[in-house]
């Protein structure tokens, strides 16, 4: 084989060995983007997830709160209204003493169905629950956005992590709570000022009738 021949086999192979560098670095570089590219996405579901899991925690406690204050309330109204029928029977016409009574089994009544609807949601547990999930997502997050992986094993070593936290969770959030943390911070006023009606009779809207029916019954009568 004559010289030239020789030099132009050796210039192949070396131009061939080149190509096959530039190939792998590419697909290397490409691999490392689209892992970036997939890291970002679970970030921000992290960020979204963390901030529904507190919004949850916060929408729970308060019912809580308010569950609480109701049931006060309405045994207030019972325990009132006995001793008021009890020290003004001789003032009290026929009509008023029923109504009275009505009013009393209602008060009983309700007393009753709020002492249960709190033992079966038991709100402070869940809410508990929540808000430590979403404390963990929060520092997985954070350890996310320290590490910016590039390799695709860590990327789903992190997803992993994050999927146990979210099985490690005995009640998820609601869809609400979801919405709210999506569309905080937008410029979208008229949807969050629907969440933010949807939110408020969530949170109040039953504890509300309750508070109301028994003032309502006596007004009517009135």
């Amino acid at each position: 084989m004559s010289r030239t021949a020789q030099s132009n086999v050796l210039m192949t192979a070396f131009v061939e060995q080149l190509d096959e560098r530039f190939a792998s670095r590419r697909d290397a570089w490409a691999a490392e983007q689209e892992a970036g590219r997939e890291a970002e996405k679970l970030a921000a579901t992290m960020r979204l997830v963390k901030a529904a899991r507190f919004n949850a925690a916060e929408r729970l406690e308060r019912k809580a709160t308010v569950s609480l204050f109701t049931q006060s309330t309405v045994a207030l109204y019972f325990v009132g209204l006995a001793m008021w029928q009890a020290v003004y029977a001789d003032q009290i016409v026929d009509v008023t003493n029923r109504l009275i009574t009505f009013i009393q089994l209602v008060s009983s009544v309700f007393t009753l169905m709020l002492g249960l609807l709190e033992a079966l949601n038991d709100y402070k547990m869940k809410a508990h629950h929540l808000h430590n999930c979403g404390l963990g997502v929060s520092e997985l997050a954070q350890e996310l956005r320290i590490a910016k992986p590039t390799a695709a094993a860590v990327v789903q070593d992190f997803r992993r992590r994050y999927n146990d936290l979210m099985k490690a969770c005995p009640v998820n959030h609601s869809r609400i709570d979801y919405l709210f943390a999506k569309l905080d911070g937008t410029d979208d006023r008229a949807g969050f000022a629907g969440v933010y009606a949807r939110y408020v009779i969530d949170v109040y809207g039953l504890y509300f009738l309750f508070l109301a029916v028994p003032p309502l019954l006596w007004w009517w009568h009135a």
